[in-house]
């Protein structure tokens, strides 16, 4: 089982949500954490105090949808720490929007966000990585099974879960694994707003679409998170953590 005290994980997008519950499990675990986010520098100080509770951590203010933010993100934690073991491809943004009415500007902003994001941040880190290392790309559920409004999201959270199968296979000779989780709706600010559009409240969704009759929280996601971390043997496999709502149909397939 891979050992997670001492080593270096950087956690892209780790201002709240799943990237916060991550970044303070690793801590938890005896990891130095790179917290990170883009504008919001009172959500990452806060993140970075929760970390220091448990271990050693820093902050970089970076905007991992460019190349030159995941190349300040790379040479920040290389200059803190000097090595890096782990990357989680946390950062992504969700937004509701008919296909067709998708501007070029929204088309843009989620393409750069939620692939480039990965993409950029993999072949900086994928260079330095340490052998032995693992790289966590976070999908989502929306990458697997089509949902109303979501089809420029969907579309480039299954285009990182192809991503993780290749780097899997490319970073293989460095005995760098690299997989993903793809969780449904979380209990997150863009969880909440999805809740929202439905018209319904958290537990109404939990007993309408799925089968354990609640919603995910954040925690959760990082459980699975650091189990693949931990698990030496799995690479290039994606965990679906969805409370068995692909199981239910319901909205999955339009029907609102």
């Amino acid at each position: 089982m891979y050992e997670l005290k001492g080593k270096t994980a950087v956690v892209t997008g780790s201002g709240r949500g799943i990237g916060r519950e991550t970044a303070i499990l690793l801590s938890k675990e005896g990891a130095r954490v790179v917290v990170n986010v883009k504008k919001r520098l009172d959500e990452g100080n806060e993140t970075l105090r929760l970390v220091k509770e448990h271990g050693d951590g820093i902050m970089v203010q970076a905007d991992v949808s460019t190349r030159d933010g995941c190349r300040k993100l790379k040479e920040e934690t290389i200059s803190a720490f000097q090595k890096c073991h782990i990357l989680v491809n946390n950062a992504g943004l969700g937004l509701g929007m008919p296909f067709l009415a998708s501007d070029d500007n929204l088309i843009n902003k989620i393409i750069a966000t939620n692939l480039m994001s990965n993409i950029y941040c993999s072949q900086e880190f994928g260079s330095v990585i340490e052998e032995n290392g693992s790289i966590i790309v976070v999908s989502s559920l929306a990458g697997i099974r089509p949902m109303p409004m979501l089809s420029l999201y969907g579309i480039t959270k299954a285009a990182i879960l192809k991503m993780t199968e290749y780097l899997a296979m490319e970073l293989s000779p460095r005995h760098v694994r690299v997989n993903a989780v793809a969780p449904s709706v979380v209990k997150t600010r863009m969880g909440s707003s999805l809740v929202d559009f439905l018209n319904i409240n958290e537990q109404e969704y939990g007993e309408k679409y799925t089968l354990t009759g609640k919603i995910i929280h954040p925690e959760e996601v990082a459980n699975a998170i650091v189990f693949l971390l931990r698990s030496e043997s799995i690479t290039g496999q994606s965990i679906v953590i969805d409370s068995g709502q692909s199981l239910m149909g319901g909205f999955i397939s339009g029907n609102l």
